[in-house]
């Protein structure tokens, strides 16, 4: 490894066509289309379920985790599939994209279908357990040869870090707008209580897909795969080779331990956070602003690149989230009972995570680098969905949690628009269940990073410069 680096220490990591400053902001809007599904879908499918449809929340979280787990396998099967998909003119992950986003809008529009509160329970849970199946499943065809557009898109790190941090800035914008607007269109008081209004979900829904149109059809036109390698059959790499490659390597599984525990997290709260504002709070305007929470990350957005480059992705994200995890231990222990006041802790403890959330692709693509010059080989698509796996692993189990944690709280299900107030000891379970488990899931991820995660940014620059010169003798 040493000679290597010293070997290729002066070789320029060339690209072609060159890179424009248009490509960040292209591949930003990609998952601020994401997002409109993946807010939506999220953080908001377990209280749909449950008090527009009147659904029990051990079942609504049943149908969620059931789902998920199977997108954990049709992420990694498309990311297999765009992997080894034919090398076309705008490359190999762009075709996903194109093709499979109308499916996956049709499929959000039917789940949200108001008709679907007439149906005899029984009719009612089939539909949405098929139709979240189906949304998850063309979800995954046009996330994970998105996700992997990044690491393809250029050979510089430096412009790598860009297009990482756009995608975490366009994940931020489009969570601030989507968490914004939605509270403040689905709630409605009665008597005096926060109920939730089930018929808009259509509306909305449809406003999200024309958005999601656009936003998809900006990255296609903006972003381009510059590394482009073509496969021979014989040249493919088995299955279980590259499971073996990835797995064996500690970067990857430090990663991967680190993003089930992180969308474990957020998920959780996004779910229950709902619960927490318009019951125990009753003031569900205040989880619009809620939705603001990732503008410090925003802001540092730009300057996040420099600040790896300076102290090391894993320090700068390992501190940030010990911190996380500290404020909200101390909102626990205060039983903040002014939504306002807790909105403003929130802000302070959401920066840890949300500075993580600009950077993590980053570190996936130093990640398929790193077993590219110790394996020779490189498979964008199956390193990126093999963590995606385990991500959605971590939505799963958020949706199974969230439901079983809601369930313990005793809470009441209700029909759209009943109003329905919940006794106390349940209040105070869900405020419980909202600030001890974050404290608990950001604390265990900055331990991962600090402590297990091997690669600097030292390292990350030598790789970068070992694939450099093999492609430019001609030995990839």
């Amino acid at each position: 490894m040493a000679s290597a680096q010293a070997d290729t220490r002066t070789v320029a990591v060339e690209e072609n066509p060159p890179f424009r400053k248009i490509e960040p902001v292209g591949y930003a809007l990609g998952d601020i289309g994401n997002g409109f599904y993946f807010q939506l879908i999220s953080n908001y499918a377990l209280i749909y379920l449950t008090d527009a449809l009147g659904i029990s929340a051990a079942i609504a979280g049943g149908i969620i985790f059931g789902a998920k787990i199977f997108s954990a396998f049709t992420d990694f099967g498309f990311g297999r599939a765009s992997d080894h998909a034919k090398l076309r003119k705008d490359g190999r992950y762009h075709w996903f994209i194109k093709m499979f986003r109308y499916p996956l809008m049709i499929t959000m529009m039917l789940f949200f279908l108001p008709q679907a509160v007439d149906m005899p329970m029984g009719w009612r849970i089939t539909w949405c357990s098929v139709l979240y199946l189906l949304t998850v499943f063309f979800y995954s065809a046009v996330s994970a040869p998105y996700g992997s557009i990044a690491s393809v898109s250029t050979p510089v790190v430096k412009h790598r870090d860009a297009m990482a941090s756009g995608r975490g800035f366009g994940s931020n914008a489009g969570g601030i707008v989507v968490g914004f607007i939605l509270p403040l269109l689905v709630y409605k008081t009665v008597d005096g209580q926060k109920t939730l209004q089930g018929g808009i979900f259509i509306w909305i829904a449809l406003v999200f897909i024309a958005l999601m149109w656009l936003c998809y059809e900006t990255t296609l036109r903006t972003t381009v795969e510059r590394i482009r390698v073509e496969q021979k059959e014989e040249e493919r790499v088995p299955l279980m080779q590259s499971l073996k490659a990835m797995f064996s390597n500690r970067a990857m599984v430090a990663i991967v331990i680190a993003a089930l525990l992180l969308i474990l997290t957020q998920l959780f709260a996004g779910s229950v956070n709902n619960y927490l504002y318009k019951d125990y709070f009753n003031n569900t305007f205040a989880l619009s602003i809620l939705a603001f929470q990732n503008v410090p990350s925003l802001i540092l957005a730009p300057f996040a690149p420099a600040i790896c480059d300076k102290f090391g992705k894993k320090l700068a994200c390992g501190t940030t989230l010990a911190v996380s995890a500290a404020v909200f231990l101390l909102m626990y222990f205060m039983h903040i009972t002014n939504p306002w006041v807790f909105v403003a802790l929130s802000f302070v403890a959401n920066l840890g995570n949300g500075f993580f959330g600009l950077m993590v692709w980053s570190f996936i693509t130093d990640i398929i680098d790193d077993i590219q010059v110790k394996t020779h080989t490189r498979e964008d698509g199956t390193v990126y969905t093999g963590y995606m796996f385990f991500r959605k692993i971590g939505q799963a189990f958020s949706g199974l949690f969230a439901g079983a944690a809601v369930a313990w709280t005793g809470y009441i299900s209700a029909t759209s628009g009943e109003v329905i107030v919940q006794p106390q000891p349940v209040l105070d379970r869900i405020y419980t269940v909202a600030t001890v488990v974050p404290a608990v899931g950001y604390a265990l991820i900055a331990v991962v990073l600090l402590a297990l995660y091997p690669l600097s940014g030292k390292i990350a620059k030598e790789n970068a410069q070992i694939i450099a010169a093999r492609r430019k003798e001609g030995k990839l």
